[in-house]
């Protein structure tokens, strides 16, 4: 129910913005590109009592991003046979019949046991005869735009159970989405979570994404060598990971007993 309306308020941004630049305005015509993002990944496996970064978390999200991936690109197949393809349709992947799931990494079939469920030769076939959009999915940070929503950031385990945001409104308290003593243990914090399995979950999920993903990676300055950073990398490239965010670092000082402050100015104005 929600996918189609979201790819139909996306593709409408294309004709509804302001272009500054006329060479952007050609370009967004051309391709109609979007990129719907997903949020609230961690909050949903606590409520679900699964654990970040097990296989039960890996089949999930496979599961998951199949059915949303499907979605995604059958709502837009459904909207360009209602106003039209994009200019450059004509010689695509899609208009070949290619999905995303065929362009990706064969290694990283191995991480789940799950099977396609969707029916993806009849997509295919649709597909065939037009696509409103060019680009589809991309998952952005989050960082600000999850508070608002009230859930967890992005795709990523989250910071901590407890934290500060400061921005230019002061320190402001908070707590992990709907935190209660059912989920407290599977709210993972990136302390806890192996980066190597962070970095398999997002192999999964690029397996059903046409674009890429905000991929953060998280080490203990104290605890990090570069053999272990090497191997969080190479991971990601033998899985078909398409890219990574920000190699995020704690204070060195930094103890649990401190005060944990985000400051979202780090950030680009457009994750913000």
């Amino acid at each position: 129910r929600v996918v189609p309306i979201v790819v139909r308020m996306l593709d409408n941004v294309i004709d509804l913005n302001f272009y500054p630049v006329k060479n952007t305005m050609e370009t967004n015509f051309k391709s109609r590109a979007i990129g719907l993002g997903f949020m609230g990944e961690a909050q949903l496996l606590a409520d679900k009592q699964i654990e970040f970064g097990s296989k039960e978390h890996l089949n999930f999200i496979d599961e998951l991003y199949e059915f949303l991936s499907y979605k995604v690109i059958e709502s837009s197949a459904n909207l360009a046979q209602e106003k039209g393809s994009y200019p450059e349709f004509e010689g695509s992947e899609w208009s070949k019949g290619i999905m995303p799931i065929d362009t990706q990494n064969k290694n990283v079939h191995e991480l789940t046991d799950v099977k396609p469920k969707q029916d993806w030769e009849l997509l295919r076939e649709k597909v065939k005869n037009g696509m409103r959009n060019a680009y589809l999915m991309a998952i952005a940070p989050t960082g600000s735009i999850s508070l608002i929503a009230g859930t967890s950031q992005t795709i990523e385990p989250i910071y901590k159970r407890k934290w500060y945001e400061e921005n230019k409104s002061g320190l402001i308290p908070i707590v992990a989405p709907n935190l209660n003593l059912n989920n407290y243990m599977y709210y993972k914090t990136v302390d806890e979570v192996d980066m190597i399995d962070l970095v398999k979950a997002g192999a999964v999920r690029q397996k059903w994404i046409d674009q890429a993903q905000s991929l953060n990676i998280f080490v203990d300055p104290e605890n990090i060598t570069g053999s272990k950073l090497n191997k969080i990398y190479i991971t990601g490239h033998k899985y078909g990971n398409k890219s990574f965010y920000y190699l995020r670092s704690k204070s060195p000082k930094e103890k649990e007993k401190e005060q944990v402050v985000m400051d979202r100015s780090i950030e680009c104005a457009g994750c913000q």
